[in-house]
């Protein structure tokens, strides 16, 4: 199982030398990928609140910061030479399909082929509205943005003729390093199981519960052998906040699903491995606001949680 870090493009933190040295030392403490968030723009007024920490009604500041996911990947690769790049997750329909698969592939030329982009379909109407793009019909846009992609990465003659997207009669390159960038379709609901199971390489949930994590895993195999493929060929990953603490929290009231004393946490990333999830990005649930603090949380999770686990792959357990 990948371990990888969350980086601080998003919110008070998001700084230039924050994330580039959040980067350097993830890739030296031996963290397997880096993961940018991404959100194009917030409403000042919504009735929408944030979907994935559980028992709390949390709406974004409009004032909340993004820098541009791909472009600070982008600077992360010019300081990094290993470690993975990926967004969890790139609102895609909220672009232009040839503009991202030109971004996407460009950057996995840069980079020595590390890129990993995972899509989802938002949860912000209003960052829709401001686009033109009807919330309702976000899902078909993101089918055929994925669709539309592919066909550029892979065909010397590219075409596509969707109901939103239509290319034919020209070329595209470079084409990315990797045959195909793989494309993790994140969401937590059934639509995205879907989704991944007929377009994506890997299903991407954002904070699930264990429970509801293992019924989802059973529910993705379904949905696979419905789309003609084989289970396997669709890996799981998640990206979980990580809260350490003294002492035990019972799981009906932890707001995040990695929270606890270290051998709970542990034991519960055991469990995720067991279910056979690939990855899972980390994210400091308490938000340090300073480039070394991040840095010394990061730290002490690759010391406590990342070697235990780390130690088990090399006893073979």
């Amino acid at each position: 199982m990948e371990l990888g870090v969350i980086l601080p493009n998003s919110g008070a933190f998001a700084d230039p030398q924050a994330i580039l040295a959040v980067a350097e030392a993830a890739e030296g403490l031996g963290y397997d990928a880096l993961w940018t968030a991404d959100h194009l723009v917030l409403p000042i007024e919504t009735q929408t609140n944030y979907p994935y920490v559980r028992g709390a009604k949390i709406r974004l500041d409009p004032s909340h910061a993004f820098f541009e996911p791909l472009i600070a990947l982008a600077a992360v690769a010019t300081k990094t030479t290993r470690i993975r790049l990926g967004v969890s997750v790139y609102l895609a329909a909220l672009r232009h399909p040839i503009a991202v698969a030109k971004q996407v592939a460009s950057l996995d030329r840069l980079s020595n082929g590390r890129m990993i982009l995972g899509v989802g379909a938002g949860w912000i109407p209003e960052e829709y509205a401001t686009l033109g793009i009807p919330f309702a019909e976000r899902g078909r846009f993101l089918d055929e943005h994925i669709e539309a992609m592919r066909s550029l990465w892979r065909d010397e003659a590219p075409r596509y003729a969707g109901e939103h997207y239509r290319f034919d009669g020209i070329g595209f390159e470079p084409k990315p390093l990797q045959r195909d960038v793989p494309i993790w379709v994140g969401g937590n609901s059934p639509a995205a199981r879907r989704r991944a199971a007929r377009l994506g390489d890997g299903w991407h949930v954002i904070d699930v519960p264990m429970a509801e994590l293992e019924a989802g895993i059973g529910a993705l195999a379904i949905e696979c052998h419905a789309a003609g493929r084989l289970p396997g060929s669709v890996s799981t990953s998640i990206r979980s906040q990580i809260a350490l603490t003294a002492r035990p929290v019972p799981e009906a009231e932890r707001m995040v699903p990695l929270t606890g004393p270290v051998d709970v946490v542990l034991a519960d990333l055991r469990r995720y491995r067991a279910l056979g999830v690939a990855h899972v990005a980390l994210w400091p649930a308490s938000r340090p606001e300073r480039a070394d603090d991040y840095v010394a949380a990061i730290e002490r999770l690759a010391r406590e949680i990342v070697a235990p686990l780390r130690a088990d792959a090399s006893r073979g357990a």
